[in-house]
């Protein structure tokens, strides 16, 4: 069968789905993978073919301007919250889920452009190429428009916490409903899809499906079906440096914050990297650190056992470290948890860090800073208890055997093949 990908243009939503497009070339299957110009690069390199779709994206300034989309607030008004909004919900959904809905779902009288052609380039390509299946991003709400346009299976492809999911669940959906002028999701999407000749449903939102590369105990609903699928680390390719060739010395301890959130991780922003990286001076671990020249400006001298580099990619580091320290990504804590690593989390106010970082201490699995200050010394003691510690190792290799029940991508391609030819039937 033809299976198309489409996705939000940034490699942390390109990496996560790799292995399962290899799994379904080695089953014999054609794949493209469709997103803007900007992700084309990283597609290519990872051996995959890609489409390139619409213009190229500002995510950051994507997200600035969703700030006054007054649609979205309606949208994350409706939800039913908790007071204390547990793992911070409406803050994600509404100023990082809700980016993608307003890309290809802008506002306007008329909706207007999905962001230059990007929706009426990856129709036209559907409709060309006539894929069996689409496997689209859940923030790519232009894919579900194409595969309804070429007549193809859909499912969304979770790389993350199913925030979408659980906003239509049935309380919510019946919440949304009572307001004033009804549901605003579907009143912010009938502009868009009307031009392609579409009324607005639930499939075109959530898929026929979703398939699920997240830990099973990570849903927040069980109003979605999922197809889970294993989380296999892939973080780019390039040449193994000598130092990773073998086993480490001494305890390897990794240090990573992230790509886009760096600047959230600088001695401007509060985070004490200088005193951090003194502190190892003279302990019994390698600290490997990935900071960028603007993290390293104010860092005041680095100890001989500290390794400073730009980017490594995490697959090639992490078999052999003994900890980890992050931003608390689903992404790295994903490939932490493949390769039993016990991890440290500081997760970023306002992120689903907080919920990843819960759900690694309730597995025993790890620690975490929380959200607000902490100085270097209490960092480096909670370090110390992951390092000395055997319980934490334990419950991250428990964390991994977790993760073996779900199929690997190779395993799960049957289960793709069977549920594009259900839907497929269901719609003829």
């Amino acid at each position: 069968m033809r299976v198309l990908f489409t996705l939000f243009p940034g490699a942390a939503h390109l990496y996560p789905v790799v292995p399962l497009a290899r799994a379904l070339l080695a089953a014999g299957h054609e794949v493209r993978v469709a997103s803007h110009p900007e992700l084309t690069g990283a597609v290519t390199a990872a051996g995959l073919a890609a489409v390139e779709i619409g213009d190229r994206v500002d995510v950051p300034a994507l997200v600035g301007a969703c700030a006054s989309d007054d649609r979205l607030d309606r949208i994350t008004g409706a939800l039913d919250l908790a007071p204390d909004d547990p793992g911070n919900r409406r803050n994600v959904i509404r100023h990082y889920m809700l980016a993608g809905f307003s890309l290809y779902h802008p506002a306007g009288p008329a909706g207007g452009p999905a962001h230059g052609t990007a929706t009426d380039d990856l129709v036209a390509f559907a409709r060309a190429w006539r894929p069996d299946l689409v496997l689209w991003d859940p923030l790519a709400f232009a894919a579900p428009i194409a595969a309804r346009a070429a007549g193809a299976a859909h499912a969304r492809l979770l790389w993350g916490i199913d925030y979408f999911g659980w906003m239509r669940s049935a309380e919510n959906r019946r919440r949304a409903a009572a307001l004033p002028g009804g549901d605003p999701v579907a009143a912010a999407m009938r502009p868009e899809l009307g031009r392609h000749g579409l009324e607005f449903d639930e499939e075109l939102l959530l898929g026929q499906w979703s398939v699920d590369l997240m830990p099973t105990g990570m849903r927040i609903t069980d109003e979605v079906r999922y197809q889970p699928v294993r989380r296999v680390p892939y973080t780019g390719g390039g040449a193994v440096p000598e130092w990773l060739h073998g086993p480490a010395e001494r305890p390897r301890v990794v240090l990573t914050l992230g790509v886009s959130t760096r600047r959230m991780f600088a001695e401007e922003a509060g985070f004490p990297i200088s005193e951090l990286l003194e502190m190892v001076a003279g302990r019994d671990i390698e600290l490997v650190a990935t900071l960028d020249r603007d993290q390293l400006a104010s860092v005041r001298s680095i100890p001989e056992n500290v390794r400073t580099l730009d980017y490594v990619p995490l697959d090639q580091l992490l078999p052999t470290s003994s900890a980890i320290v992050h931003h608390g990504s689903v992404g790295t804590f994903g490939i932490a948890a493949a390769y039993r690593v016990p991890q440290l989390i500081v997760p970023v106010e306002g992120g689903d860090g907080v919920v990843v970082a819960r759900y690694l201490e309730d597995r025993g699995a790890g620690l975490s800073m929380g959200t607000g200050g902490f100085t270097a010394p209490e960092l480096w003691k909670s370090l110390e208890r992951l390092l000395g510690e055997a319980s934490f190792q334990a419950a991250a290799d428990a964390l991994h055997a977790d993760s073996l029940a779900s199929p690997s991508p190779l395993d799960a391609v049957p289960a793709l093949e069977a549920l594009t030819a259900h839907h497929r039937a269901g719609a003829r």
